[in-house]
C-alpha cells in the first residue's frame, strides 16, 4: 500500500501541475510547486541552508531522504550541481525519477532506493549531505550521520532541516514521525565526528509567500481527502501545519563540517 501510495501521489502532483502550468509556469526550482514537500514549508528557507556551502556544476550533494525529489531537483536547478537522492522503496525511486525526467532534470538529478543509515556509496563520494525535514522519518540518526560523515569528502558539508518539538509544547503525535530536539541533533553530530556546527532557528519564516503554490497546495489537500488510499496523506499534511501553526514543532537547520 506505501509502495502504491507514492506513485499515486506523484501521479496526481503532476496532474495538477499540468493544469495550472498553463496559466502560469512554476517557479525556477520547483517544476511542481513543491506539491511532493509534506510540511509546505517555504522553499526560500533552502537558499539560507545552502548559504555556508559552495555549489558548483562539479559539487555532487547526497539528499537523504528525498523522497519523490522535490529538494533534488531544487538543488540542481537553482545551484546548478548534480544530486542523488535516496527514496525508502523501488516504487518511490521510479516514481521520483519520472518526476524528474519530465522535468528535465533527469541529467543531473537520481533518486535511488536507499536505507540512510547503511549506504551504497563509496566513503568520500560527495561534497554534500543534506536531510530536509526527513530525519525524524529515519530510525538510528546516530547511524544516518556516521554514514553522512563516512560519505563526505574532507571539508564537506552537511546540512538538516529539522521539524523539531519546541521547548513551549510537548511533542506532537504524528503518524511516521519521531521528533528529536536540536540538542539530541547536534550531540549526535558530534558524536558521529562533525565540527563547526551552527544551528539557525527559521520559525518566524516558513510561511509561503505564494499565492501560486499556496493555491496549488489546497487544491491538492482536497484531491488527496477525497482518494481513501490518499487521506492519511492529508491526515499527516493536517497535522504537520498544526504543529506549526501552534508552535508544537519549529523549523530549525544545522550546518556542520567533515573535518
Amino acid at each position: 500500500m506505501l509502495h502504491a501510495r507514492s506513485v499515486r501521489l506523484a501521479v496526481l502532483i503532476e496532474e495538477l501541475v499540468r493544469v495550472r502550468r498553463s496559466s502560469a509556469p512554476p517557479p525556477r526550482g520547483l517544476p511542481y510547486l513543491g506539491l511532493e514537500h509534506a510540511s509546505g514549508t517555504a522553499f526560500h528557507l533552502l537558499d539560507a541552508l545552502a548559504a555556508r556551502g559552495i555549489f558548483r556544476k562539479y559539487e555532487l550533494v547526497l539528499d537523504l531522504g528525498a523522497g519523490l525529489g522535490a529538494t533534488s531537483r531544487w538543488l540542481a536547478a537553482r545551484l546548478g550541481c548534480e544530486v542523488i537522492g535516496t527514496a525508502d522503496d523501488v516504487a518511490e525511486a521510479i516514481a521520483g525519477n519520472g518526476l524528474t525526467r519530465r522535468a528535465g532534470l533527469a541529467a543531473r538529478v537520481r533518486v535511488v532506493p536507499a536505507e540512510p543509515a547503511a549506504l551504497p556509496v563509496r566513503s568520500a563520494s560527495f561534497t554534500h549531505v543534506w536531510a530536509v525535514e526527513t530525519l525524524a522519518r529515519m530510525p538510528g540518526a546516530e547511524a544516518v550521520f556516521r554514514e553522512a560523515h563516512r560519505a563526505l569528502r574532507r571539508g564537506g558539508t552537511l546540512a538538516l532541516q529539522e521539524l523539531a518539538p519546541s521547548n513551549r509544547a510537548p511533542a506532537p503525535a504524528i503518524s511516521g514521525y519521531r521528533p528529536a530536539s536540536i540538542e539530541q541533533r547536534v550531540a549526535g553530530l558530534r558524536g558521529a565526528g562533525f565540527v563547526e556546527i551552527e544551528v539557525r532557528d527559521r520559525t518566524n519564516e516558513v510561511g509561503e509567500p505564494s499565492a501560486q503554490l499556496l493555491a496549488a497546495r489546497a487544491q491538492l489537500l482536497r484531491r488527496l481527502r477525497a482518494d481513501p488510499a490518499l487521506a492519511p496523506l492529508a491526515d499527516e499534511r493536517d497535522a504537520i501545519a498544526t504543529a506549526l501553526a501552534t508552535g508544537a514543532l519549529r523549523v530549525v537547520q544545522v550546518v556542520a563540517r567533515r573535518p
